[in-house]
This record gives C-alpha cells, structure tokens and sequence, in this order.
C-alpha cells in the first residue's frame, strides 16, 4: 500500500501526539482513534503507568516542542 501524506494544524497535530502512547507511531494513533467508536475506549490508557512516569513523559515532550521553536 502507498503512503500518502496529509497536512494537519498545528493543534491538530499537538492533539494527536497527546494521544500516543509510548512510542506509537502517527499512524497508529490515527487507525486507533478512527477504529474506537466507543467514546470511553481511551479511558484507563494510562492505567500500566505511574503518575511520576506520565508527568515526566509529558515534560519530555513539551520540553522538546519547546526547544524546537514555532
């Protein structure tokens, strides 16, 4: 299958990072969040981690937007 690429905003891209869960690539966010048709299928994502480890994975990733610029 060929690869396509899409453009999206910005926001649109800092939402679909913030749903990506280790390290899931784009792709796999998108077919995951068009295949759950259960608003409640995300709930609990975060259940294998502790709260420490998703805060500093968070500070991580905004550290590094950050940095990177506009």
């Amino acid at each position: 299958m060929a690869d396509k690429t899409i453009r999206v905003s910005e926001e649109t891209w800092r939402k679909l990072r913030a749903r990506k869960r280790g390290d899931e690539s784009f792709e796999a966010v998108i077919q995951r969040e068009l295949e759950d048709d259960n608003p409640l299928a995300g709930f609990g994502a975060w259940s294998d981690t502790t709260i420490d480890e998703s805060v500093r994975e968070v500070k991580e990733e905004m550290d590094e937007d950050f940095e990177a610029g506009p």
